[in-house]
């Protein structure tokens, strides 16, 4: 029976050794290739990826600042810009009207800077343009406000727009509301408008004027009123609102007139210190809100760094756990079929001996029936 299933054990045998221990090496080997997944590390990479959006919406915020900043050396060039011309026209260097055309310029130059602070960014999904120095309504002077991320919590910093461009509004004794274009008209040759409005901006009553035609008569300081006849001669007096940094136009100031040269100056001066003022105050809080969020992003990178050197260690130590593992079944494997190996060669000498010991009696029978079981040639002389 040995001898004649000496052919199919073995080789069954060895078949379903390899077979068992394939299947084991083979989930060793999906289990290690696997190990980088897992609850706590997942949980880990989650909070990673929120850390990260938030810290990209803190940069978002940071170039919104800065690119506010970026206007506000420019506007301060155009205050002092406008006190040159006083200065000048102070000298008789140049007339009252090149006085009052640069200073109406300037308005609008102003109020193109304050539009050139936008900086598009994306919230909640849509990309949109956001301004801290631009004014959204000629009639509130409101400002956007922006929104950043301060901690990994989801508290937020609030950051509120200042408006640095220049505008104003009458209202007179009927309650009806005037607005001047002057500061808001894309040439320098173009000529400002006076118009009226029951309500703005929706009903307007179709009186208008050019601010050159307008006849000024007073100005309080103390309240801001002002009082002055339209071209048909109807007498106007109102209460000015200002928005922004609170520059007029050339005619509140009486076109620089000779007859009011002392009094419309030194109104002008005194606007030009508060505007300058405006603008520096405007920096001074852009830059401590742009400290905070520049600390915030370091804040971020420190614990979005953390966080990757912590997935690592737990990956790593899991991927050594199963590495011990796969290698221990490989060895395993190595073993079995070391011994498997040394089974067979022992079966083989046994299967040999019985041949030798079944056929030494046998005269000339030996050798042949050796030869046909094992392949071999047995000497039996000597």
């Amino acid at each position: 029976a040995l001898l004649l299933s000496r052919g199919a054990t073995p080789s069954t045998a060895a078949n379903s050794l390899r077979t068992q221990y394939a299947s084991r090496l083979e989930t060793a080997l999906a289990a290690f290739n696997a190990s980088s997944s897992n609850p706590t590390a997942e949980a880990l990479l989650r909070n990673q990826s929120q850390l990260i959006d938030r810290k990209s919406r803190v940069n978002e915020a940071v170039g919104v600042i800065n690119q506010a900043l970026s206007q506000t050396t420019y506007l301060r060039n155009h205050i002092d810009y406008l006190r040159d011309r006083i200065t000048a026209f102070e000298a008789s260097s140049i007339t009252a009207t090149e006085l009052s055309v640069d200073w109406d310029n300037k308005l609008r130059k102003i109020n193109q800077l304050a539009s050139a602070g936008a900086k598009t960014i994306q919230d909640a999904g849509i990309y949109s343009p956001k301004n801290l120095i631009e004014s959204q309504s000629r009639s509130s002077f409101s400002t956007q406000t922006l929104y950043a991320p301060y901690n990994s919590t989801g508290d937020t910093l609030q950051i509120n727009g200042i408006y640095l461009g220049t505008d104003y509004y009458i209202t007179d004794g009927d309650g009806d509301f005037w607005n001047s274009d002057t500061g808001f008209l894309g040439s320098e040759a173009a000529v400002g408008t006076l118009s009226e409005y029951t309500s703005y901006p929706g009903t307007p009553t179709g009186i208008t004027d050019t601010v050159t035609d307008l006849v000024f008569k007073t100005f309080t300081s103390s309240s801001d009123t002002v009082t002055f006849d339209l071209s048909g001669g109807t007498p106007i007096s109102g209460t000015i609102t200002r928005g922004g940094l609170g520059l007029l136009d050339a005619w509140l100031y009486d076109d620089f007139s000779v007859v009011e040269d002392a009094t419309t100056i030194t109104r002008a001066k005194a606007d030009l210190d508060a505007a300058e003022s405006k603008i520096l105050l405007a920096e001074s809080d852009f830059r401590a809100d742009l400290s905070v969020l520049q600390t915030r992003v370091s804040v971020f990178d420190s614990q979005i760094a953390g966080i990757t050197t912590e997935v690592a260690g737990i990956i790593e130590k899991i991927k050594d756990e199963q590495k011990a593992e796969l290698r221990g079944i490989q060895l395993e494997a190595l073993v079995a079929n070391f011994n498997f190996a040394l089974l067979s060669a022992r079966g083989n000498t046994l299967i040999h001996s019985l041949i030798l010991s079944q056929d030494a009696g046998v005269a000339g029978n030996g050798i042949a029936i050796g030869e046909a079981i094992l392949g071999s040639i047995i000497d039996l002389k000597a």
